[in-house]
């Protein structure tokens, strides 16, 4: 029904891909009025009192730093990712190797695989086996209940996963002496995990 009625309104589409700023947002549940919004501000060109919809800017006035996160029934449940258009795409980059010469392995093509090829690195003294180190998966509820499958597929892959800055301070276990962390469960455990199924 909400959907008919925005086609007969002429609203289809809710925000420009351009907005420099996403006033209506799938991840927050909000809508802007209008289709055709300021591309500096996000908002509608006409901000109305009785406005029938919930935008960005409407919802932070009602709910204050609430607004801060998605929609807080799928915390735990969800991860969020960015609406910003940054005109880049992955098929914008492409690896163009020399197709008539071997180096570091012999000149066979029977040998010269992509399984024979040698992308192991050192970061910090630390080995990698790719040249790839896993984001930070920090405090949240998400990240801890799914830490399990990325630490194992981190260390199985011989690369590094990074444990976010504030694992201790949401970790109600932990104990903190003259200001400093000196234990935490979650830390350990998630340490432990990746250090079970490393081979560094």
């Amino acid at each position: 029904m909400v959907a008919y009625v925005l086609r007969v309104l002429g609203m289809g589409e809710r925000v420009q891909r351009n907005s420099s700023y996403l006033n209506g947002v799938s991840t927050t549940g909000t809508l802007t009025r209008v289709k055709d919004v300021s591309p500096t501000s996000g908002m509608c060109p006409i901000c109305i009192r009785d406005c029938p919809f919930l935008c960005e800017i409407g919802l932070s006035a009602f709910r204050g730093r609430e607004t801060l996160y998605p929609l807080s029934k799928y915390y735990g449940e969800s991860t969020a990712a960015s609406l910003k258009d940054y005109h880049l795409d992955w098929s914008h980059l492409n690896i163009l190797s020399d197709v008539l010469k071997v180096e570091g392995i012999e000149r066979n093509p029977d040998v010269a695989l992509f399984p024979n090829v040698d992308v192991s690195t050192e970061v910090m003294g630390i080995p990698q086996k790719l040249p790839v180190i896993n984001g930070a998966f920090g405090s949240t509820e998400i990240a801890r209940r799914y830490w399990d499958g990325l630490a194992v597929g981190s260390a199985i892959s011989g690369v590094s996963v990074v444990i976010g800055e504030n694992v201790c301070g949401m970790d109600p276990e932990s104990k903190f002496t003259d200001g400093k962390v000196t234990y935490s469960r979650e830390m350990e455990r998630r340490v432990m995990k990746y250090r079970e199924f490393w081979d560094g």
